[in-house]
């Protein structure tokens, strides 16, 4: 569903009209059972952390508290080199073997060894990490990890009948970039941004709940910002058609373009200044994705959740499942381009509207890179450890029938786009 704010003042009064509008048909899968399928997920959200106190305004129950690794950097270095040493016996470890890479990072942006688990605080951390094939008798590894995008697309010649084949993919179905129907019935689990996936990630990005709120703060947002909307852009042509959704959202709003489909340059390497530049100048941030797919959602939305903009969102995953109430505008939760265009122009008239889209930061708080990406590892290893069921995948018919991915030709989604409604 999609939420609108209009807050109308009169005097000291201040009255907040909530309008929903219905579920967009392409939205999959429905909220209840996505909320069912992400809490599934124990790594990401302990029961013995649940508080029943009352909750405060702008709370949120479907999402988990903030967890005592906030401190772990985002990158910690020291654990993506792989131990030379290290008994795997006592206590005994589940073998888990990266067999291909994961954009170059042969440690999945995770780590190697028992370290991780132990510095992610997993509930059980009895695993270990590598990257080399040959470290441990092929019979012996309980768990193969396969990147879907990797360069490497082999798999080992003999095949143990208790090694978990795990398929591993961030990516949309979008861009597979390889041929799913040759590895069918290949895969045993499967580790996706899918909310149905055995491990359902949460590898872009996670909203915690404050454990105590923070004071309140009287700050507005909208002071000295004067300019209305952002977009930070390098493929020029995609599935989705977000550039003509920007394109015909100039009609009524100003959008500065910035990257390789304009003129106007903030380059990757000053990133840190250009977020700032966002938080200072601008009001919305267009975080349209490239695809438009079933639960797909990526770092495009919550690197903004963590500046002081309103994220306008475009895609077809579940936002309500991963961020709290009113913190996002859903594109494609507004009847038309021009209504999305007309809502944006109010807010950028009303502050105390605007504002409203800042009252979750007093009750949220974002997890780090590394956070993130831990939860998916320790749902593995706990996994590995409880879960002796056997399945295997038809990863084809899974991942990308079953995706229902759109596109900028699918009828509604191109008279949305192009502004003919």
């Amino acid at each position: 569903m999609g939420f609108r704010v209009l807050s109308v003042v009169a005097g000291v009064t201040i009255l907040t009209i909530w309008v929903v509008y219905s579920m967009d048909e392409y939205k999959l899968p429905m909220i209840s059972s996505s909320l069912n399928l992400l809490s599934r997920s124990r790594g990401m959200c302990r029961d013995s952390e649940r508080q029943t106190d009352p909750l405060e305004p702008g709370d949120s129950t479907h999402l988990p508290y903030e967890d005592s690794i906030m401190d772990v950097p985002a990158d910690p270095m020291d654990m993506f080199t792989e131990p030379v040493h290290y008994d795997t016996s006592n206590p005994p470890l589940k073998k888990i073997l990266y067999w291909n890479e994961f954009f170059g990072k042969k440690h999945f942006a995770f780590g190697y060894g028992r370290e991780p688990f132990l510095r992610a605080k997993c509930r059980v951390n009895t695993c270990f990490t590598t990257g080399n094939r040959t470290r441990f008798p092929p019979d012996q590894i309980d768990a193969l990890v396969w990147h879907s995008r990797s360069g490497d697309m082999s798999l080992p010649k003999q095949r143990y009948p208790h090694t978990r084949y795990v398929y591993f993919m961030l990516e949309s179905p979008s861009h597979v970039f390889a041929n799913l129907t040759l590895y069918k019935n290949v895969f045993n689990w499967s580790l996706t941004y899918r909310l149905d996936s055995d491990i359902p990630s949460v590898w872009y990005g996670r909203v915690y709940r404050r454990r105590h709120p923070l004071p309140h703060d009287d700050h507005n947002y909208a002071q000295n910002k004067t300019k209305m909307a952002a977009w930070f852009v390098s493929n020029c042509n995609t599935v989705s058609g977000r550039e003509t959704l920007v394109k015909t959202l100039q009609q009524w709003i100003d959008v500065d373009i910035y990257g390789g489909c304009s003129k106007l340059i903030c380059p990757k390497s000053e990133r840190k200044k250009c977020h700032q530049m966002i938080s200072k100048h601008y009001k919305f941030y267009l975080a349209f994705e490239n695809s438009l797919c079933r639960d797909y959602i990526t770092e495009k939305f919550f690197n903004m959740l963590g500046l002081d903009v309103v994220p306008v969102v475009y895609g077809l995953g579940n936002y309500s499942v991963h961020a709290p109430p009113h913190s996002y505008i859903d594109a494609l939760s507004f009847p038309s381009a021009k209504s999305l265009a007309d809502y944006l122009l109010y807010l950028n008239t009303n502050d105390t509207a605007y504002n409203e889209y800042f009252r979750w930061k007093r009750y949220h708080v974002l997890g780090n890179a590394w956070q993130c990406i831990s939860r998916s590892f320790c749902d593995l290893c706990e996994k590995l450890h409880t879960d002796n069921t056997t399945k295997t995948y038809d990863i084809y018919q899974w991942f990308v029938k079953d995706s229902h991915c759109q596109s900028k030709d699918t009828p509604r989604i191109k008279s949305f786009i192009t502004g003919q409604k």
